[in-house]
């Protein structure tokens, strides 16, 4: 008797693979794997049907409104115009030489008139500024306070909001506390602080959140962004634009160690600003213990039982 022809092993399987690939994806659920065809399987099918590898979409980075025409867009240091040199349409603000975009102006000449009705006269300072403007102005600044200082209370150009035509700086007509941070509780600053989000304009730089926005405590500055978004923002409570589209980083608190001496006689402030009322003047050559709070170049430091802001370029 002749004996039995014997297949290969290799072959057979080899032959058990081929079936596989051409098998339906159904497969009964109860049809068992030789576990070493198994192992064979594995090695010839591509990783990618493997489910282990299979990844979803990877997390995208926020991006706020860039679109400088429209009210809801986000202009600061990190996300500058585009493009840089832009020039919105604008009109004169009635009764002033100040120009705005259509409906910041409309929408300005609505607050002007509710503040009126109150008894509360608003005197409006600046509106759109150009980008050649606002280059002398860097430069003005930069001679009278270093590029340092000049960077923390004045925007570079191509990056400042009243380039937008939307942003507006208002003050007293009697110029009082004008452009310092004692503003906010003079007549119009705080009569602004309550009602100008009902008109679309939003505080653009709150204290504390220098950080944040890139800019000191500004009471005067104000922006449009529409009143649906004002209304938006307020009631999220975000205090920021940075914080209503997610780009905003934390202001950060360090730990402090040690003393730092004063390199001049240095005024300790309640407010981390110019603006800040003074508790005390510290002689230079004096101890002062850091609490670990910081806001931009301002730190909190306490000196003989009295605790304020001091600005940092004076502290070694």
């Amino acid at each position: 008797m002749t004996p039995a022809y014997k297949r290969p092993a290799a072959f057979g399987a080899a032959a058990f693979v081929f079936a596989m690939l051409l098998a339906p994806l159904s497969a009964p659920p109860a049809l068992a794997v030789p576990s070493g065809a198994a192992s064979h399987v594995s090695s010839v099918l591509p990783s990618s049907t493997s489910p282990a590898t299979v990844r979803g979409p990877a997390a995208k980075k926020p991006r706020p409104p860039r679109d400088p025409a429209k009210a809801n867009v986000l202009v600061n240091k990190q996300y500058p115009l585009v493009p840089r040199k832009f020039v919105p349409r604008l009109v004169a603000v009635p009764g002033t030489g100040i120009r705005l975009q259509p409906q910041a102006a409309k929408a300005y000449g609505k607050l002007a008139a509710a503040a009126r009705r109150d008894g509360v006269n608003i005197k409006l300072t600046s509106g759109y500024r150009s980008y050649a403007v606002q280059q002398g102005l860097v430069d003005e600044y930069t001679r009278a306070y270093g590029s340092a200082y000049a960077k923390r209370i004045v925007a570079m150009p191509g990056t400042s909001e009243h380039q937008t035509g939307l942003a507006i700086d208002v003050g007293n007509h009697s110029r009082a506390c004008a452009l310092r941070a004692c503003f906010a509780n003079t007549k119009v600053g705080s009569w602004m602080a309550r009602n100008a989000p009902k008109h679309g304009f939003i505080l653009r730089y709150p204290k504390g959140m220098e950080e944040v926005t890139g800019y000191n405590h500004e009471p005067w500055h104000f922006r449009y962004v529409g009143p649906a978004q004002a209304k938006n923002l307020s009631r999220t409570k975000a205090r920021t634009l940075e914080h209503h589209y997610g780009v905003a980083s934390s202001p950060r608190a360090t730990t402090a160690k040690g003393t730092k001496t004063t390199t001049a006689n240095l005024n300790l402030r309640r407010s981390p600003s110019l603006g800040g009322g003074i508790i005390k003047t510290v002689p230079r050559g004096a101890k002062v213990r850091p609490t670990g709070k910081k806001s931009g170049t301002w730190i909190q430091t306490r000196h003989g039982g009295s605790t304020g802001w001091m600005s940092s370029r004076y502290l070694r």
